[in-house]
């Protein structure tokens, strides 16, 4: 396994591709009320590695006093049984996080949040949008290259 990771980029405007959602999801954005829920979602998608975060008490703070922070760029998507898929950017066009329970993979919303991330940023104006991750994830990079992102820049 790849040690360090991987700083990716896709320059905007990017192909032209609508954001492809599942007919059993609802897609909206952030509400204070669902802190408890994405710290939820978050810490289940990285107890296997690929991220982390923080204790609920001082991660909700951290995030919503972040100064790019936007409750317009976190994107949440709801399955019968909860949250299925979200997605944090920063104001600076920037994928904090990206997770997707693995009870919904490989039903394209992943793909589908960075979509709806690109056309947010191109429409706020932005030259590109950005992520980092782990060199060795290799599942995510596959997918980052797919929505047209390449690699810019190797991190210890």
């Amino acid at each position: 396994m790849a040690d360090g990771s991987l700083r990716m980029r896709i320059d905007l405007p990017a192909p032209a591709s609508e954001p492809a959602w599942p007919d059993d999801v609802v897609v909206r954005t952030f509400r204070p009320d669902d802190g408890a829920a994405l710290h939820a979602l978050l810490e289940h998608g990285y107890r296997h590695g690929g991220g982390s975060v923080a204790p609920l008490a001082a991660w909700y703070p951290a995030l919503t006093g972040d100064r790019e922070f936007d409750p317009a760029l976190v994107v949440l998507v709801e399955g019968a049984d909860g949250l299925a898929a979200a997605s944090i950017c920063w104001t600076s066009g920037f994928v904090k996080d990206l997770v997707v329970h693995e009870a919904w993979r490989r039903r394209g919303l992943g793909e589908a949040l960075l979509r709806r991330a690109f056309q947010t940023f191109d429409e706020r104006g932005a030259g590109g949008v950005e992520l980092k991750v782990e060199a060795g994830n290799a599942a995510a990079i596959r997918l980052y290259e797919r929505v047209g992102m390449r690699v810019v820049e190797r991190l210890p």
